[in-house]
């Protein structure tokens, strides 16, 4: 079983700038020079009741999940299993160091929910910490044994590996291939245990431009206690595949059927689906039930862009290249939030491979698809291959046609649309019927 984290240092943020001061890396409240820049006063004590000097206070927001995101990565590492993310202030990632006395100030950070864990050696401590706009409170933690988690994640078809990384916590680690995974040192509590699968892909367009594309599926989680000195074992994550045999008694019938796939009802949640958004935009995806009449679960996105050249996406990996070329239509119901804005939904076909692939295959990695207007009330949208925009010299959006991508279609797509200033954006989705294609999955 592969015990071993991953080292990522992805450059993917670009303009990615570690926004904190000496202070916030060299000691407690040195560079604080006003009572209105300090959010929290922090005591850390030792298990014995001793200040805890010089130890390791590392602050992240309490969605935070270590390696599903295009953050740089520290090179230096705190013992196995505890990869540091680089200093943000901006996004409330803050490492830091208490002093003599075990004490340090957190620097003002925007209002928000938080963890702060402190660290030393085998003992280890965190505590879930709320920022309003005129907080300054003083936060104890007393540190304690580690303990350690082990367990499995159910692997969904087509994964080699999945990350699994503890909620807030700056901890992650790579399954092996049967799904097993270890934290060998965790501080004890209940701990939120989270499978991903987190990809990246290099596209380049017409002009040579390189730009990354990042996918997030979510595989499960499990919220686990964990006690000093003891293995929280058998953790399991996921949804096992359930396989129902069937007694061979009905003679075969070879008569041909049209083929008609209903690609998603979302009943079971948004289980396997992932959102991707470039750097200035937001998003978020769950499922609700019973929508403005429509009976059963339907998908529900929330975005938000803040001009055209920004976009958020929700979309879904096939199992594998899948020959589209014999499609008829997709059909799905689709409803907006807003009636007093335009906005509207993009489907999109797309061939996501990586440098390997593209190099054996001689495929482009592209696009083809069609924007359709939303209204408050559920439409049934029908998209067929004439319905997709036909590209030009300069493959707007990515889009390369649909006679370029339709044999070896990877992945399909729903963009949400919309640039109005204000609250976020937000569409529902449901029963994704997908006609024409066959051995579809």
């Amino acid at each position: 079983m592969k015990k071993w984290v991953w080292h990522i240092g992805l450059a993917a943020m670009g303009s990615l700038i570690a926004a904190c001061t000496s202070g916030e890396t060299n000691g407690a409240g040195t560079s604080l020079e006003t009572e209105n820049s300090v959010a929290v006063v922090l005591a850390v004590q030792k298990d014995d009741g001793l200040p805890a000097a010089r130890t390791k206070v590392y602050v992240r927001p309490s969605e935070f999940l270590a390696g599903a995101n295009d953050m740089a990565y520290s090179k230096d590492y705190d013992g196995p299993g505890s990869p540091v993310v680089e200093s943000d202030s901006s996004v409330g990632v803050l490492n830091l160091e208490t002093d003599d006395q075990g004490q340090l100030n957190l620097p003002k950070l925007k209002p928000g929910n938080y963890t702060v864990e402190a660290r030393d050696d085998s003992f280890k401590a965190f505590k879930p910490v709320v920022v309003g706009d005129s907080t300054r409170d003083t936060v104890s933690i007393k540190m304690a044994p580690t303990g350690s988690i082990s367990g499995q994640v159910y692997m969904p078809e087509n994964v080699s590996s999945v990350t699994v990384a503890i909620k807030g916590l700056d901890y992650f680690v790579e399954t092996d291939s049967a799904g097993k995974f270890e934290f060998p040192s965790v501080p004890e509590g209940v701990l939120s245990v989270v499978g991903f699968v987190y990809r990246t892909y290099q596209v380049t367009d017409m002009d040579g431009e390189t730009s990354t594309i990042s996918n997030f599926m979510s595989v499960g989680a499990r919220n686990t206690r964990v006690e000093s000195d003891r293995t929280s074992e058998n953790v399991k994550i996921g949804q096992k595949k359930i396989v129902i045999v069937q007694p061979d008694t009905t003679p075969e019938d070879t008569t041909p059927v049209y083929p008609v796939t209903l690609f998603e009802d979302f009943e079971d949640s948004t289980y396997g689906w992932y959102i991707s958004r470039s750097r200035y935009a937001d998003a978020e995806l769950d499922a609700e039930r019973n929508v403005a009449g429509r009976k059963g679960m339907s998908a529900h996105f929330v975005y938000q862009n803040d001009s055209n050249a920004n976009w958020a996406l929700m979309g879904r990996a096939l199992n594998e290249m899948t020959d589209m070329s014999e499609l008829d239509s997709v059909v799905f119901w689709a409803r907006s939030g807003l009636s007093d804005s335009s906005q509207w939904i993009s489907v999109s076909f797309d061939v996501l491979l990586d440098s390997i692939a593209l190099d054996t295959t001689g495929y482009e990695n592209g696009k083809a698809w069609v924007h359709l207007e939303l209204d408050t009330t559920w439409q049934r949208f029908v998209v067929t291959p004439k319905d997709l925009i036909e590209p030009d010299e300069h493959n707007i959006g990515g889009n390369i046609g649909w006679d370029a991508v339709k044999d070896h279609v990877t992945n399909l797509n729903f963009f949400g649309g919309g640039v109005t200033e204000g609250a976020p954006y937000e569409l529902w989705l449901d029963d994704i019927t997908i006609y024409g294609v066959k051995d579809l999955e």
